[in-house]
């Protein structure tokens, strides 16, 4: 899939990823305390294996650029910054994130089937929010891996 150019504040640290849900709620409150506006769903990246006790991984919220166009350097902790247009192997999981595993693995293994290489960290964009879709295996996640051939 083409992923388009997107403006993003991120919150990137290390450590369980049973705390993704507070830093969500974290980066959507310094994103509305420096008066952006949000114009999509919350994603996560992840550097190295997702699956690690403590992974290094950010969450992201899309942001529409302010009126000249800018987006912050700073937002508190977070960073903002414009996520160039690139493609990815894409795939979308439905269900519990803890149990995504499978659809991680599948993306690699079709990006070394192909020959390319991963050129920046694997997203998943929460397409269903949990605070609106109390059913986790009703959750959707699309999973994105960005490619260089």
């Amino acid at each position: 899939m083409r992923v388009p150019e997107q403006a993003v504040v991120s919150l990137r640290e290390r450590g369980p990823i049973a705390e993704i849900g507070a830093r969500m709620t974290r980066l959507r409150d310094l994103v509305a305390s420096a008066g952006l506006t949000p114009v999509g769903p919350m994603m996560g990246r992840f550097y190295g294996d997702p699956a690690l006790r403590d992974p290094d991984y950010e969450v992201c919220l899309p942001v529409a650029p302010r009126a000249d166009g800018s987006i912050p350097d700073a937002v508190g902790p977070a960073r903002g910054e414009l996520v160039p247009a690139h493609h990815a192997l894409a795939t979308t999981h439905v269900g519990q994130r803890d149990a995504m595993d499978d659809a991680v693995h599948a993306l690699f293994e079709a990006l070394d089937a192909v020959g390319y290489r991963a050129s920046g960290p694997l997203t998943e964009v929460y397409v269903t929010a949990h605070e609106t879709m109390h059913d986790p295996a009703q959750h959707v996640t699309e999973l994105r891996l960005p490619y260089a051939r």
